[in-house]
């Protein structure tokens, strides 16, 4: 692996492709300059976008979008501190490096242009939630499928939340019209997805394992899996809080996933246990089964 470098993409081309989610409409471009986006930063993550290589979108439309993407992740997360973030255009896939800039910045990169807002949102959602969980470069990365299975769930959890949110107030007043898109591309996503079955998700879990282990960005074991679980976040969002407790410590080599689950729920505060404590079951964990139920023996 490259130094400083998280891999979104890798194993077989098929898989390497996975990221380019079905490409919705373009959108219409925003009023002409100087006319301002309706949506203000406010309070939200400290990121900048680079000026180069987004086509025929302009500066501040690419922002806009940008913006409105991380809102509905960041507003739940009251009390996080983020370093700051810089985006930038890139060629081979969108990626967030583990490696700072020189001003110690988080370099993201996005692999998208022009009015492809569903791309651009798909792609900066997935990318935001790995910052959001604490992603490190671990030296065992056995358990990484679950990080990017939880940003997956990410992707379309923003996607149809934007649906409403732009239908109500979108950055620029001329996008309304554009809202359904938000909610057609996530369910062309989860169309092209595989699904769990009839048995539960440690099933799925096990019968996959060597494959996600060897290819933890596998979008259609990751997306089964996030289908699966994107009901819990959706009826109980505050959940996505407890992703910033996910990589408070690095995973020992081998570490069976129960454990790795018991080390998450332990580390985050009493309020979001519970959520933890579903996400064990939906996986066949008992809460007090011990290390090695379901391990990967």
């Amino acid at each position: 692996m490259a130094s400083g470098r998280r891999h979104f993409l890798a194993g077989s081309l098929a898989v390497g492709a996975a990221w380019l989610a079905p490409r919705a409409a373009a959108a219409p471009p925003g009023p002409p300059e100087p006319a301002a986006p309706t949506e203000r930063p406010g309070s939200g993550p400290r990121f900048r976008v680079a000026a180069d290589g987004w086509g025929a979108a302009s500066l501040p439309e690419v922002e806009a979008v940008l913006r409105s993407a991380a809102a509905p992740l960041w507003k739940y997360f009251p009390e996080r501190s983020l370093e700051p973030i810089v985006v930038v255009r890139g060629r081979e896939g969108p990626i967030v490096h583990y490696q700072r800039n020189v001003v110690g910045e988080i370099v993201m990169k996005l692999d998208t242009q022009d009015y492809l807002w569903c791309q651009y949102v798909y792609q900066f959602a997935h990318e935001f939630c790995h910052i959001l969980c604490g992603y490190r470069d671990q030296p065992w990365k056995g358990h990484n499928w679950f990080e990017e299975t939880l940003c997956e769930m990410a992707s379309l959890f923003v996607l149809r939340r934007l649906s409403a949110t732009w239908e109500a107030a979108p950055p620029y007043p001329a996008w309304r019209a554009y809202a359904p898109e938000f909610r057609r591309y996530a369910q062309t996503v989860m169309d092209s997805r595989s699904q769990v079955g009839g048995g539960h998700l440690g099933d799925f879990y096990q019968q996959h394992r060597r494959d996600l282990e060897r290819t933890p960005s596998d979008r259609h074991l990751n997306g089964a899996m996030a289908l699966t679980l994107l009901g819990l976040v959706e009826g109980a969002p505050e959940s996505w809080e407890s992703l910033a407790w996910l990589n408070t410590q690095n995973a020992p080599e081998g570490e069976p996933f129960p454990a790795y689950l018991a080390r998450w729920r332990d580390a985050v505060p009493g309020r979001h246990r519970g959520f933890v404590d579903e996400v064990a079951r939906q996986f066949g964990v008992a809460r007090n089964a011990g290390p090695r139920a379901h391990s990967a023996d």
